[in-house]
């Protein structure tokens, strides 16, 4: 246990760039899933995109909510593309202000235009974008200047954007910008989770095995890790034993201590075995028999949590049955973060569509593909563009 608790200070500052900029979501899943291609058969097929999208807006067809969205999801996304597109509408569409802010401030395709970045974001935030003031504040944060990443962050808490919690959670944790507190780390950390943010679902369960801030409690640690990791957080899941995804997250600085925290805790557990650990041995089967308690009670958060176990075969055999039991009221009820209902209709689109645990149907399959689309989700975006 100490291995890890070691690393905790180092995880606390290694906030992961948000996933929200859909820019950065695009990339990372299309770097496994796209065929390779030649540079000058991506040229065209942007120039061709781009050329589409433009007289599309210049004839009145497409609105610019419309080109965002086209800039931020289009099949043969890029960077450079989504660049080329946003700054059709930057001028009309704070939203477009935004994402385009957002490329030029955090990929590393647009360093030199950082400051660029910033002022979109900043004339965004001033025409009424609130999520903008949340990035801003995360750029001050990845630059060290606490003082105003406390200010954007306070102006976008309204906002459901638990990158911005976590942020400030660190801050708490290693006393940066602020008197530190354990305590607020923790409730910052909790709030992160309960917004579905991976990264501060991590740390809320790490902090959970750890006595600083509020009592140790394993079932507590154990359940948050797991969601964490089903969300994708490498962190998390190695600390479970659970195969690392390697969730690409940028090239900031912020991001490369992400990645030395993830190899410094993979190496930590490859001596030992989950089984052995107390995270485990005192908080799996309490956590599992009040999270069953929990969801029969309707608690939606139980139920995903059960759900992705029984589907992954994690912990549990794999079950696709007890997958659909408890994923189908989380989809109906639509109140878990967007990123956590895009993950579960994923799922039960997949489910249906292969006919696991239930009988294949297709219609069904495509309902919950565009309810994942409508949430956010990528591959499900690119199965409905195919549908329709």
């Amino acid at each position: 246990m100490k291995k890890i608790s070691l690393l905790l200070c180092l995880l606390a500052v290694a906030v992961a760039m948000p996933a929200t900029a859909r820019g950065n979501f695009s990339l990372r899943n299309r770097s496994n899933n796209t065929p390779a291609q030649s540079a000058a058969t991506s040229v065209n097929k942007h120039d061709a995109v781009y050329e589409s999208v433009s007289q599309q807006y210049a004839n009145g067809k497409i609105s610019a909510d419309s080109v965002v969205s086209l800039a931020l999801y289009h099949k043969v996304w890029s960077p450079a593309l989504a660049e080329r597109c946003l700054k059709l509408v930057a001028e009309r569409s704070p939203r477009a202000a935004m994402e385009l802010g957002v490329i030029y401030a955090f990929s590393p395709e647009f360093a030199r235009q950082s400051s660029e970045g910033v002022k979109l974001m900043q004339a965004a935030a001033n025409a009424g974008y609130n999520e903008a003031n949340c990035y801003l504040g995360f750029y001050y944060f990845n630059h060290k200047d606490y003082k105003k990443t406390k200010t954007y962050f306070a102006a976008c808490q309204p906002m459901k954007y638990g990158f911005g919690d976590t942020a400030l959670g660190s801050m708490y944790m290693t006393g940066n910008g602020v008197e530190q507190n354990y305590a607020k780390a923790r409730e910052y950390y909790h709030q992160a989770a309960l917004k579905g943010y991976p990264r501060g679902a991590a740390l809320y369960g790490f902090n959970m095995r750890a006595s600083a801030g509020g009592p140790i409690s394993y079932p507590e640690s154990f359940y948050w890790l797991y969601i964490a990791g089903d969300l994708g957080d490498d962190a998390a899941r190695a600390t479970l034993g659970l195969p690392l995804r390697n969730e690409k997250r940028g090239d900031t600085e912020v991001a490369r201590d992400a990645a030395t925290a993830l190899q410094l805790i993979a190496a930590a557990q490859s001596d030992k075995k989950i089984q052995h650990d107390p995270v485990y041995k005192e908080g799996f089967l309490p956590s599992l028999k009040a999270r069953e308690k929990a969801a029969e009670q309707g608690d939606d958060w139980a139920r995903f949590y059960l759900g992705s176990m029984n589907y992954n075969g994690d912990f549990l055999n794999q079950n696709y049955t007890q997958a659909l039991h408890y994923y189908e009221p989380i989809a109906k009820n639509g109140k878990l973060p967007k990123n956590v209902l895009a993950l579960v209709n994923e799922r039960l689109a997949k489910m249906y569509r292969d006919g696991k645990g239930t009988k294949a149907n297709p219609s069904k399959a495509d309902q919950h593909d565009r309810l994942a689309a409508h949430y956010g989700s990528l591959p499900s975006y690119l199965i409905v563009e195919e549908i329709q």
